[in-house]
């Protein structure tokens, strides 16, 4: 019997530190920008500089995304189990004109994401039972997330002209920033 319990706990151990190894990977592929909040986007962080015809100056992939098992809770920090960031190769800019209107108007997009993400990684701790029992359950939470992330980026756009109208930009900026203040604890960089 004992050695039944060291065999599981060396089990349990190995498996652990086999997902550790690739969330490791995970985060440091050099075409994805992690959020962060020391470091705001710039121009370098869009793989792809294009000059525009039309009215939008730049475009940004951001992504949500999340490695969750039933070991998942076990984990030291369940915050980097999900994450928010900016696919570089799928992101352009116009290098030549409002760019920094452009950098303002997708970092704030990016915080806004990550409002959600943090949203998403409480709700998970919230439901951990729920979580463990299968993936079914975390997939649904994933695309609430999403689809509420996608309405406020919608209602940013248009509030502020896409950070154009300078008054209700800095509305904008206070209220996401009160919001991932109250969601600090799920932070990914805390």
């Amino acid at each position: 019997m004992k050695k039944t319990k060291k065999q599981f706990s060396i089990l349990i151990i190995l498996l652990l530190s086999i997902n550790s190894l690739f969330s490791q990977n995970k985060t440091e592929n050099e075409n994805i920008v992690m959020w962060s909040s020391a470091q705001k986007l710039t121009l370098d962080d869009f793989g792809i500089k294009k000059e525009s015809t039309d009215q939008m100056l730049s475009f940004a992939q951001f992504s949500i995304d999340y490695s969750v098992n039933g070991f998942s809770f076990l984990a030291k920090n369940f915050n980097k189990k999900v994450r928010n960031y900016m696919i570089k190769s799928a992101s352009w800019i116009n290098p030549n004109k409002n760019v920094s209107t452009s950098l303002l108007y997708q970092q704030t997009i990016f915080d806004i994401a990550e409002i959600y993400t943090r949203q998403f990684r409480k709700a998970l701790k919230k439901n951990k039972k729920k979580a463990i029992s299968g993936t079914r359950f975390v997939e649904e939470l994933n695309q609430k997330s999403m689809a509420e992330f996608t309405n406020r980026r919608i209602e940013y756009d248009e509030a502020t002209d896409y950070a154009r109208d300078t008054q209700k930009q800095n509305e904008w900026e206070l209220q996401i920033l009160k919001e991932l203040e109250e969601l600090k604890e799920y932070a990914y960089d805390k």
